[in-house]
């Protein structure tokens, strides 16, 4: 049994859990370390397994569970540590992934911050301001409205768990502006950002570039959605409208997208391991999809993450590249530098033009100028 970057995963869970790996297939074990003082709540153990699953989902779930079942939840909160915990325990394992852990390093940062000691009742406004501001200058306005949205939420269960108070930050404590990203990568940037960036992100940033599709679709695209014609990558689920299919020819000429695949498949055929296949285009080495999928159907894409923030590190420290850009920024490079807003638009699949102009093309549109008619 061994620790699996044990920093990064441990930082989000409640303090003593411990997230490991056993055995070949890797199964996902969450175990907690008892403190003396709360061993008797635990059969007197130093060390309990919480949880443990095929998926990281499944073993957080099992360890939720497992958890709260040690929580008295009969009477209410009287201070602010008591609410943290409770709502960390019977709140968070009901949400879906993605919320529950935005909502766990939320919670980290407020049981830093507040006094856990204080009163649930004794939180005034003035004290969600105070948090807001401190947030905002530490970390981010986005952070901020984050713990904004998790603290309200906190208040509101402790309402309902008989905290006799007004909502001290609901209609009160205002979530702050956070400018949209202006973001625009030219092609100086991305030649450089490619030039120290390993084969994979070489054959898939253009692949990107030239679909303008969303990480977690690119990375889902199977084998059996390529034809001799083009790819089919389906209605896209928040819209169900635009481009699904996308052909190798348009009007007798090639659209590109062949010769990509084809750079694709000759980094495969070096990449995977004797022995291995994938049905996936985009793969690990032993032919696992580069995605995993939780109990809620988020996809979870760290592999990826890791493999471009070490490429990013370098292009920043070994290149011309003097800002950082993410990959989310090529899908807004597809968009600009197409000459038609509903061409893009199409492409993106966005159900409005609007958002395609308004989120997506970044750059400077050009603009015939006013000509006033000459006086007699």
């Amino acid at each position: 049994m061994h620790l699996i970057n044990a920093n990064r995963h441990n930082k989000k869970y409640p303090t003593g859990w411990r997230l490991r790996k056993r055995g070949i297939k890797a199964d996902y074990v969450i175990w907690f370390q008892v403190p003396k003082c709360a061993r008797h709540l635990w059969e007197d153990k130093s060390e309990v397994k919480l949880g443990s699953g095929r998926t990281l989902g499944q073993a957080e779930k099992e360890a939720y569970l497992l958890w709260s079942t040690k929580m008295v939840s009969s009477e209410k909160p009287q201070t602010l540590g008591q609410l943290f915990n409770r709502y960390r325990l019977t709140v968070l394992p009901n949400k879906k992934t993605s919320q529950r852990e935005s909502n766990t390093y939320s919670l980290a940062r407020i049981t830093v911050v507040l006094d856990m000691d204080m009163p649930v009742e004794a939180f005034k406004p003035h004290h969600a301001f105070q948090y807001r501001e401190g947030i905002h200058k530490s970390h981010s306005a986005g952070c901020a409205n984050k713990d904004l949205e998790t603290l309200s939420h906190a208040f509101t269960k402790a309402i309902e768990w008989g905290a006799d108070m007004r909502h001290p930050i609901k209609d009160t404590v205002r979530k702050l502006p956070v400018k949209g990203s202006d973001r625009y990568v030219t092609d100086d940037e991305l030649n450089s950002f490619l030039s120290v960036s390993n084969h994979f992100l070489n054959v898939y940033c253009p692949l990107k570039l030239a679909t303008g599709k969303d990480q977690i679709e690119l990375l889902r695209l199977q084998l059996s959605d390529i034809s001799d014609h083009g790819i089919d990558f389906g209605k896209r689920k928040k819209t169900n409208v635009g481009l699904s299919f996308l052909p190798f020819m348009h009007e007798g000429n090639s659209t590109g997208l062949k010769e990509i695949l084809n750079d694709i498949f000759a980094w495969r055929k070096e990449y995977l391991k004797p022995g291995f296949s994938s049905l996936y285009l985009f793969c690990s080495t032993r032919g696992k999809p580069m995605f995993t999928e939780m109990a809620d159907g988020h996809c979870k894409t760290s592999a990826f993450k890791s493999q471009w923030q070490r490429a990013m590190a370098k292009a920043l420290k070994q290149t011309d590249l003097t800002l950082k850009f993410t990959e989310h920024n090529l899908r807004a490079k597809t968009a600009s530098d197409i000459d038609n807003a509903e061409e893009a638009r199409k492409l993106l699949q966005h159900a409005s033009v609007n958002t395609t102009k308004k989120v997506y093309i970044r750059t400077p549109q050009t603009v015939i100028p006013f000509k006033p008619k000459k006086l007699p």
